[in-house]
């Protein structure tokens, strides 16, 4: 059995009977011109899935020429829902989130849960479960620890880290707002849709404080198995890069901390403009899908 048809098996098992719907639409929004190879090691993690419950797995690919596709013959000959658009962009809306939605919309479950491209969740079956649990006892969203992999070794990136993790805390046992991130959350796919709809969604970030808001039942556990990974290689090094990420991250989280319809990402304004595609992308062959390895534990 080579490595594609072994993947279709997995998704298969994965999804259980198809006539039935799954308990959860897991949604991994894909960058066509970063993460098409990325996307497998999630994607490798998340067959490592050992439960009684069925998922469905949804790639939404997007951001690529409208007149020069990619191959996706990988994707759909392994059983992956797939879910394509040139472009998602909106304007004053993080192309994440968009993109989110759009997979959110054809998901057959109403518990969608969400995992970037760069992601590695190293026990899903613990993972998985909790959020089946937390749905089947009422919560409309749950979020788990994100740390972080791929990270440089200066001191300047720990004290980010560090940063990172007590401002998350802060948020979320003092203000009491959920901190949640799109790299690794569940919500009730007809709520998302909803609130995005609304326009109170321009990133993840956002999510949080809507549903504080609205007190919304949200879950939360902390227990270290249930945390996903997220990669750091795009941190910059040194220690004024750090200051001058501070003094962005408090300001930035002190406009997103409002809730407000029809409110803006104060930071992606220019990137969801008139931006051009990157002049190649990269593929998955057909070649290629049949040697990607199992992805081994960071």
């Amino acid at each position: 059995m080579n490595a594609r048809d072994m993947y279709a098996v997995q998704m298969r098992q994965l999804r259980g009977d198809p006539s039935r719907r799954p308990d959860g639409s897991i949604i991994v929004p894909v960058n066509a011109q970063a993460d098409l190879e990325r996307v497998w090691t999630v994607i490798n993690d998340l067959l490592r899935y050992q439960g009684q419950h069925t998922f469905e797995i949804i790639v939404m690919v997007n951001n690529y020429p409208p007149d020069d596709p990619p191959m996706l013959d990988a994707f759909h000959q392994t059983g992956l829902r797939v879910v394509s658009q040139p472009d998602v962009r909106l304007p004053g809306i993080r192309v994440a989130v968009t993109a989110r939605v759009h997979g959110a919309r054809v998901a057959a479950s109403s518990l969608t849960i969400h995992f970037d491209a760069d992601c590695r969740v190293p026990d899903p079956t613990a993972l998985l479960d909790w959020y089946v649990e937390q749905f089947a006892a009422g919560a409309r969203a749950a979020y788990t620890p994100v740390n972080f992999c791929d990270l440089h070794d200066d001191a300047a990136t720990q004290a980010r880290v560090a940063i990172h993790h007590l401002a998350r805390w802060f948020k979320r046992r003092v203000i009491g707002v959920p901190t949640i991130r799109g790299s690794n959350f569940a919500i009730d796919r007809d709520l998302f849709i909803e609130l995005f709809n609304a326009g109170y969604l321009p990133a993840d970030f956002s999510i949080g404080p809507v549903l504080r808001a609205m007190r919304a039942p949200v879950a939360y556990n902390g227990s270290p198995r249930l945390a996903v990974l997220t990669s750091g290689r795009y941190f910059e090094r040194g220690w004024k890069e750090l200051a001058r990420y501070l003094i962005y991250r408090l300001h930035y989280n002190a406009q997103m901390l409002r809730v407000r319809a029809g409110m803006t990402n104060p930071d992606d304004r220019q990137a969801n403009g008139d931006r051009p595609y990157r002049i190649y992308r990269v593929q998955v062959s057909n070649a290629q899908s049949q040697t990607i390895k199992e992805g081994q534990e960071p």
